[in-house]
């Protein structure tokens, strides 16, 4: 029986009986355990789906002789571990690439909608008898900037020409010309992203050469009337530079799903972001995958990987193979 700690279990008991005809024995953690707890939890077990806080530095996968894998519950695995950490220690580590893609890039919309309708600035101040009309713009026929055309830039790539008629502009590393036919995209540079977009949405990882990549030279390009989405990591935007933007009215708004640092450490510099007016500054808690449909699949995916890279068979989940 192969052996699997699920920190931040999402599994019922039914589901955890199933899998044992699978050869899983699935233990259920906390979403927040120790570092000690951890190590500790994982001595007995050849992998780990991780859904928690836990981080797996040189100090825990030394100590974890026993553990194969590392299946990150979603995508964005580099937070919690180190490829090439765990490459020296021989353990493999894999994610659930594309299977909620879908749902990110429909959060990305209702965070579009929630900036430009104006909703929580209405609803703050409806509830409290102030009946004013707030102005928005139509989405129709606008100018979408998309930094990162992968499978949430393209999925959102084809909600915005589809639905809206938006002029497409992308920022990727790779031609995406078969993409770009099919929705009408252009490349440009990133400059020209954030010069001429109605609306700018990020959507591409963190890794070494993303973060802060972009600061006061770009979101000071943008339009006034502008908003700026991140449904990617918070840290590829500098904090400074985006408070002083929105504070000084620079760009219309900004939605963020995820923050600096998850959950919310209230003394960090970074939530200064929190004091500015209703609607300048919209943050969400990293639930643009959380979909009922999108967690059923990551569920499955972490299944399936953890099933074939233990039968030895070709798995697309793993990173470092």
């Amino acid at each position: 029986m192969i052996k699997v700690l699920f920190t931040g279990c999402t599994f019922n008991e039914e589901k955890i009986e199933k899998l044992k005809e699978e050869n899983l024995e699935i233990i259920p953690a906390s979403a927040n355990l120790t570092q000690e707890n951890l190590i500790e939890a994982l001595q007995n077990c050849d992998a780990v789906i991780v859904n928690g806080e836990e981080k797996y530095p040189e100090e825990v996968l030394s100590q974890c002789e026993k553990l194969k894998v590392i299946q990150f519950f979603g995508i964005g695995y580099t937070k919690c571990v180190d490829i090439e950490v765990a490459k020296k220690y021989g353990k493999i580590v894999a994610n659930t690439p594309k299977v909620n893609s879908y749902s990110v890039a429909e959060f990305t919309l209702g965070l579009i909608f929630s900036l430009n309708q104006k909703i929580l600035q209405h609803y703050e101040e409806t509830k409290n008898g102030k009946w004013e009309e707030k102005k928005f713009f139509d989405l129709k026929a606008k100018t979408i900037g998309i930094i990162g055309l992968g499978h949430i830039g393209t999925y959102f790539a084809e909600i915005m020409y589809n639905a809206f008629h938006a002029q497409i502009l992308y920022y990727d590393k790779e031609e995406k010309t078969e993409i770009a036919n099919k929705y009408n995209a252009k490349k440009v540079s990133l400059e020209e992203i954030f010069k001429n977009s109605d609306i700018v949405s990020l959507h591409l990882p963190l890794n070494n050469e993303t973060k802060n990549l972009i600061g006061e030279n770009e979101l000071s390009l943008m339009k006034k009337t502008a908003y700026f989405i991140n449904t990617a990591r918070a840290e590829i935007v500098n904090a400074k530079d985006l408070y002083n933007c929105l504070i000084n009215n620079q760009i219309a708004g900004c939605a963020f799903d995820g923050f600096y640092k998850e959950p919310i450490d209230l003394t960090t510099e970074e939530t200064k972001l929190l004091t500015l007016p209703t609607g300048k500054f919209i943050l969400t808690p990293h639930t643009g995958h959380n979909a009922v449909e999108g967690t059923t699949r990551v569920e499955n995916m972490c299944i399936e990987n953890l099933i074939q890279i233990f039968n030895n068979e070709p798995c697309k989940g793993v990173i470092n193979k």
